[in-house]
């Protein structure tokens, strides 16, 4: 047998141990566990600052396409700016996972148009009642009393926004009229969710206020404008001109990050995580990776951006008209799959793939990422399995805590091989498992044959010489077997001594001292499935 490993040419002469891990074939192993996480996404450096009312929010002092040690979310706040992208992020990752080791790199705003929206009240109140503000999770009620006129029950709404700072978004008044700018230009903006309603008082139900004139029921008016609508949301609308990842992973290319979590869900942006990961998994940097991103578009639009992508080392959250921005999902997936549910509380906590590269995580709670409000812009079951058949990891009712969301499943957005579906590489723990895999068995490698020098083997496969510091193929592939076991032995691999024919060690005929593997590995895949007939029997 010739191995040929691509990547590593036979002019190679620097010394090292150079493994390509083999995604979607026969002999695909099992990966890395997450150790390291890393954010993407902006900040603003520059201090927010509005006159009505009068507001100031500080700047950050991070430095743009420099990662930063995230301690906790206010070490976040401090970097990017309380609000930002980056800080909503870290509060999502250590929501989920409190000891996470964290890290940040501020993408350069693109200093474009900032998403905006406009709430305006019309006429004066006859009668007390509130102003309920949804907004990111957050439950804002605002008190009117009879008589209050569209300009102070505008100016008290506006107070209450600007009065929870971590908000994606500032508020600002004039007349009647609060109008909510996002935090950072560009159209990722366009995604976040606004949500306000009128309730009568001493009563309970909800009015939603739309972008046709509502009322209150007490003589006041509501209605959105400049707005934008993702399923039946309301959202920010008019963001423009996107930024560009491209700096930000030049800066953190000379790291491993076990994760790079992304705020962006544009194709481009998506390509170029994509690009960086694979090329950082390549066998002579070895820097195994994974990115971790989320789109709360329409179906049809996650499937062209998942399929787009097809890549085994991407995740794709999906979770339509999410109340939280996607980029805040996509940090608290991230941190779920290397947790679990190890912080949530639950019976029975799921472990996540840090403790077990090959952690199962179907069903696995997230800790603040809420469901959608209308049940319309839940996912049907049918579309949740075409979610799962084209790459996409959907976010469901947590079975544990309704009103909150959970992973489906972890899946990759590969889910094609030369336009054909192909699922090799459907779960994200396939990945990890491949991973952790030539990991483990690099690293043995290292310490075990530092130094040593390479004989040969007899034809009956015994090594021709004993002399002290001389390893042959045989040697090898007896010392790789054993570590092929000890992953078995863990509930990592399975079916080692069925597939030990596959293993093959074997000296190159070309380049003296150098030997070539393939080393089959087959990941204990997660229970995703059990069926079977409860089969009714008529009393004899």
């Amino acid at each position: 047998m010739s191995i040929i490993v691509p990547g590593v040419p036979s002019s190679r002469a620097t010394p090292g141990i150079y493994f390509n891990v083999v995604l979607g074939g026969p002999g695909t192993s099992s990966g890395a566990a997450p150790l390291k996480t890393v954010l993407l996404g902006n900040a603003y450096l520059t201090a927010i600052t509005g006159s009505a009312p009068t507001f100031s929010l500080a700047a950050g002092s991070a430095t743009v396409a420099t990662p930063y040690f995230i301690a906790s979310s206010d070490d976040a706040a401090t970097y990017f700016g309380r609000g930002s992208e980056l800080h909503r992020m870290a509060l999502g990752t250590f929501a989920q996972y409190p000891d996470a080791t964290l890290y940040a790199c501020a993408v350069a705003d693109a200093a474009g148009t900032a998403a905006s929206g406009v709430l305006t009240f019309a006429t004066n109140a006859n009668a007390a009642f509130t102003v309920r503000l949804r907004l990111c999770g957050n439950v804002i009620d605002v008190a009117v009393a009879s008589g209050d006129t569209p300009t102070v029950i505008a100016t008290a709404v506006t107070r209450a926004i600007l009065a929870v700072p971590d908000l994606p978004y500032t508020a600002q008044f004039s007349v009647g009229a609060v109008t909510l700018t996002a935090k950072q230009t560009g159209p990722r903006g366009n995604a976040v969710v606004v949500d306000a309603y009128f309730i009568a008082a001493g009563a309970s139900i909800e009015t939603r206020i739309t972008t046709g004139s509502t009322s209150s029921g007490a003589g006041t008016t509501g209605i959105w404008s400049g707005t934008a609508t993702l399923g039946s949301e309301i959202t920010l609308g008019s963001g423009a001109t996107q930024d560009t990842f491209a700096n930000a992973l030049t800066a953190i290319e000379p790291t491993k990050y076990d994760h790079i979590v992304g705020a962006c869900f544009d194709a481009t942006n998506i390509g170029r995580i994509v690009t960086h990961i694979n090329t950082q998994a390549g066998p002579t940097v070895q820097l195994l990776e994974q990115a971790d991103v989320c789109f709360t578009g329409i179906y049809d639009d996650a499937v062209t951006l998942a399929t787009g992508q097809n890549a085994s080392r991407l995740q794709i959250a999906w979770h339509l008209a999410s109340v939280l921005p996607p980029p805040d999902v996509a940090a608290q997936v991230s941190a779920a799959r290397l947790t679990g549910e190890a912080f949530i509380g639950v019976p029975n906590a799921l472990p996540g793939e840090a403790d077990d590269p090959v952690a199962n995580l179907n069903g696995c709670n997230l800790a603040t990422v809420l469901m959608q409000r209308a049940a319309v812009d839940r996912p049907l079951a049918t579309e949740i399995e075409g979610a799962l058949n084209n790459g996409l990891t959907p976010i469901g009712e947590s079975g544990e805590r309704p009103g909150y969301g959970a992973i489906v499943r972890s899946v990759t957005s590969r889910s094609l091989s030369s336009g054909q579906q192909n699922y090799a590489v459907r779960d994200t723990s396939i990945v990890t498992g491949a991973d952790y895999t030539a990991t483990y068995i690099r690293a043995a490698l290292l310490t075990a044959y530092r130094g040593m020098k390479l004989g040969t083997d007899l034809p009956n496969g015994n090594p021709a010489s004993r002399a002290p510091r001389i390893v042959t193929p045989s040697m090898i592939r007896s010392f790789v077997y054993a570590l092929l076991v000890l992953l078995e032995q863990r509930g990592i691999l399975r079916d080692v001594a069925a597939n030990a024919a596959l293993l093959v060690v074997e000296a190159d005929s070309v380049v003296p001292g150098r030997v070539n593997m393939e080393i089959p590995a087959e990941m204990v895949p997660g229970l995703n499935n059990i069926a079977g007939n409860v089969r009714q029997l008529t009393a004899v």
